[in-house]
């Protein structure tokens, strides 16, 4: 049976939109992405959050180095430079951090939508971020994750299917499955390829909508950035683009626009 796919942003971004609507921010959702825990202060500094000026977080995403950040292709298509903001250095969405402006954007140019293939951007800010304790950049993998490994995900997504986005960054470790295990089980064989990589524990544990573009974490380096789900937690496998599928082209648009 067929399962509703969804990219999972916070909001759904059109092209000419004059508005979307501000997201409600809630103190209470303090233990759960869904089913997570609040992230440890600075345990994650490679974290940032796109967000909407004047409307706030919209997407996650990674620090790759003091002017780039590794993002979902879905999260940048319709916007301009000057349509979003980037916050560094803080778990919280409502206190500390600093925030950059955007210079370019740039996704796949074969990213395509409902399928989310090669559904993978970056994020050229105006101006080098400063690192500090809570501001460091992460490695991005050239090899591929393995099967069944432990991986961490964190995010500001919705800790339920139309609940709140929380205040606190939350952090979750998942399991990685092979593509076939995750075609299988995601009800939605066509949007799996060899440029995704999979996650799935139980039911009441995943990504959700705001999670879209963030980070994908195995020892200590970046093997994916949160693309979509059936939302959200219901039992149904993550799907994220696997970095080190994509990293000759990451490599080369850095290189060929630093």
């Amino acid at each position: 049976m067929m399962k509703s796919i969804v990219l999972l942003l916070s909001v759904f971004l059109v092209a000419g939109a004059a508005k979307v609507p501000r997201l409600v921010l809630d103190d209470s959702y303090v233990t759960r992405v869904v089913g997570g825990e609040v992230a440890a202060n600075g345990s994650a500094p490679y974290q940032v959050s796109l967000q909407i000026p004047a409307w706030g977080h919209n997407c996650g995403g990674s620090l790759l180095n003091k002017r780039w950040v590794l993002t979902a292709a879905h999260c940048l298509v319709g916007n301009e430079p000057s349509g979003l903001v980037v916050l560094v250095g803080t778990n919280s969405l409502k206190e500390g951090g600093q925030f950059y402006k955007v210079d370019k954007l740039f996704y796949h140019s074969r990213y395509n939508s409902p399928q989310f293939h090669n559904d993978i951007g970056l994020v050229r800010l105006e101006k080098p971020v400063e690192f500090s304790n809570l501001v460091q950049s992460i490695e991005y993998s050239e090899k591929a994750v393995p099967v069944n490994a432990t991986v961490r995900l964190t995010g500001w997504g919705r800790t339920s299917a139309g609940g709140s986005v929380p205040t606190m960054l939350q952090s979750l470790n998942v399991v990685t499955l092979s593509n076939e295990e995750c075609k299988a089980k995601s009800g939605n064989p066509e949007n799996v390829d060899v440029g995704h990589v999979c996650t799935l524990t139980k039911a009441g544990e995943g990504a959700c909508n705001g999670d879209s573009g963030g980070p994908l974490v195995y020892e200590g380096k970046l093997v994916g950035v949160v693309n979509f789900g059936v939302p959200c937690g219901l039992g149904y496998p993550d799907g994220f683009a696997r970095v080190s599928y994509y990293h000759d082209w990451v490599r080369t648009t850095m290189g060929n626009n630093s």
